[in-house]
């Protein structure tokens, strides 16, 4: 599996063809997408290491054991630390890694927005983590997604910003404002274009960020930033950028993710 780190530091997001073997996707269609399991359900997560996994031994869970036995595997096998390291240029840890289900709907599986967002108190900058702390998800698709079809929508580029909102927050250069959704990143973007602009020392990429996101505000169902998927591929992306999870219109999507992390 080549991944081009080059690329996901640029724009935040790859997209990898044939993520999965054939086989490699059967298997994990038998483990998961027959359990219609929620986001966030306890039953939605799996070990992250051979310790923590022992304990399925131990309460005689043998089914899980297997199962969760070749989800981390999985991740040994594709090495995906190896491509987080390297991104991160310094050691990564596996985080989390989990798999649910979307049903048919007609509503977004998630809005706009940035997961690194800073929230809480703005009296308290001292709570705000350091902004170098980051996260680097790979989400692989077990179906197939496209434009308002449980795919995922990324703005490339934005965790560049993401990342500077947070420096100048935590540095506080910049006052704090809560900006999780996206029509509040893109005020803190515009309220602060002075520091944008000599933080990137090129006006044009704020610019260029604020005109191509434009239509966002408008259209928010707009396709212009997805990605078309087939069962086997995945994305990799920095969570700093802005996102969101589309409606699955067509069919139900069912995914599973390996989050990476940095020690804060």
């Amino acid at each position: 599996m080549n991944i081009n780190i080059n690329d996901l530091r640029d724009n935040g997001i790859v997209k990898v063809k044939n993520f999965l073997s054939t086989k490699e996707l059967f298997s994990l269609q038998n483990i998961l997408a027959s359990q219609r399991i929620k986001k966030n359900h306890p039953k939605s997560y799996f070990s992250t290491d051979y310790k923590l996994l022992s304990f399925k031994l131990l309460k005689f869970n043998f089914i899980e054991f297997n199962n969760h036995l070749y989800i981390l595997n999985l991740a040994k096998n594709k090495k995906l630390s190896k491509i987080t390291n390297e991104y991160f240029k310094q050691r990564s840890y596996l985080k989390f890694i989990d798999s649910y289900h979307s049903p048919v709907s007609n509503k977004d599986v998630l809005p706009w927005h940035t997961d690194q967002a800073y929230e809480g108190d703005e009296k308290n900058y001292s709570g705000f983590v350091n902004p170098d702390f980051a996260h680097v998800k790979f989400f692989i698709y077990l179906t197939e997604v496209g434009p308002n079809n449980g795919c995922m929508s990324y703005i490339p580029g934005s965790h560049k910003i993401g990342y500077a909102l947070r420096k100048g927050i935590y540095e506080e250069k910049i006052d704090f404002n809560s900006y999780y959704l996206f029509k509040d990143f893109r005020f803190l973007v515009k309220k602060n274009i002075d520091y944008l602009n000599q933080y990137f020392k090129d006006q044009n990429f704020i610019s260029n960020f604020l005109n191509s996101t434009e239509i966002i505000e408008r259209e928010p169902a707009n396709d212009k930033f997805d990605y078309s998927l087939s069962a086997g591929d995945a994305i990799i992306f920095d969570e700093g950028g802005v996102h969101k999870g589309s409606k699955s219109k067509k069919n139900e999507r069912v995914v599973l993710r390996y989050l990476y992390s940095i020690k804060k």
